[in-house]
């Protein structure tokens, strides 16, 4: 049972505090929630699905929000899903263990031989007058792959409820024996992953047996991630705790500056600044600013200057470094991204 108390206070230190985000994809949800859904939504639903969510991550989404704060990029919203897949029975559970180890098996066979050896043995074994041209073949294999491997093995019985990044996505069982456990699912069968085959030795088809040490319960999936956000703040040094009260206190007065249109304050303090000492999440907060503050100021290049400068900072070319808001991303974006006037509000003085 999730102890969202506990959940709520971690996270609420942490929002002040971590100013980095060294946690990997925690820059993207900042540590907050989504608003929670009304219970009577969620009941309505589940009546027109015939199912029940799991009890912890029904509690996450009523209790501490729709989506947001969690492992790595944090948990998508739930859009309420309409798929008769959520129902079927998942293959991941103990009495199917057989048939799971048949689709992995054909999964692992179908990805492991080079699509071009298998046309030309699909040739070799068709009569020439029955033969698909290569397109259409390709195409056959696509819905077959679609009906019979990919819908049990990443749709049948879960919820897609997050992304690791790198193609990796985080499933919750919805039915069967190891229901409201987590697991991961990777579609481009990629090799650094060791889902569906032995992780050592020769590749392999994984069993059932060796497949059931990747689920993880969906409270403790939560929460290794609260302890380690939970050790973060308690290992902060009191150089970094300082830097993040000088940091807050200037984003507090260059926000009012900027209510206040005051062009020449904003400018006065923006000039003071150096782009390269700000953290990571002081960063994200000026860069939201940056079409207002150009248009506003469009003959000063100390403000080109200063945007320039935290690109300069950046540590990879690609990928979201910065905290990227509900009003500033892209138009379907499964990501939980926070709203601005949320992530502004964390840079007010905690209550001790």
């Amino acid at each position: 049972m999730l102890d969202c108390a506990l959940i709520q206070s971690v996270l609420q230190k942490a929002r002040y505090w971590d100013m980095n985000f060294p946690l990997f994809g925690s820059n993207l949800h900042a540590h907050l929630f989504r608003p929670p859904l009304p219970e009577r939504e969620l009941d309505a639903w589940e009546e027109l699905m015939e199912l029940r969510l799991p009890a912890d991550y029904r509690t996450y989404l009523t209790q501490l929000g729709n989506g947001g704060a969690g492992p790595a990029y944090g948990l998508m919203p739930f859009e309420f899903p309409l798929q008769e897949t959520l129902r079927e029975e998942t293959v991941f559970s103990d009495s199917h263990a057989a048939r799971f180890e048949a689709l992995v098996r054909q999964w692992y066979e179908t990805f492991h031989q080079d699509w071009d050896e298998r046309y030309e043995l699909y040739c070799a074994q068709t009569p020439e007058g029955a033969r698909l041209s290569y397109e259409d073949w390709d195409e056959a294999q696509g819905r077959y792959m679609e009906e019979h491997l990919e819908r049990p093995l990443f749709e049948n019985g879960q919820l897609l409820i997050a992304n690791q990044g790198c193609s990796v996505d985080i499933y919750l069982l919805l039915n069967g024996s190891h229901r409201g456990d987590c697991h991961e699912g990777n579609q481009e069968y990629d090799y650094s992953y060791p889902l569906w085959y032995q992780s050592k030795g020769p590749y392999a088809p994984i069993t059932w047996s060796q497949y059931q040490s990747f689920f993880t319960p969906f409270s403790d999936y939560l929460m290794d991630y609260v302890e380690r956000v939970e050790e973060l703040c308690a290992s902060l040094s009191p150089e970094q705790r300082q830097q993040a009260q000088r940091e807050r206190a200037q984003v507090r007065e260059f926000q009012a500056a900027l209510d206040g249109a005051d062009w020449d304050e904003v400018l006065r303090m923006l000039m003071k600044l150096d782009p390269t000492a700000l953290s990571l999440k002081s960063r994200s907060f000026y860069l939201y600013y940056q079409d207002t503050l150009q248009r506003s100021l469009p003959d000063r290049p100390e403000v080109a200057a200063f945007f320039q400068g935290i690109q300069k900072s950046r540590r990879t070319n690609s990928g979201w470094e910065f905290t990227v808001f509900q009003e500033t991303c892209f138009s379907g974006s499964r990501y939980p991204h926070p709203n601005f006037a949320q992530f502004l509000r964390t840079f007010e003085e905690p209550e001790e």
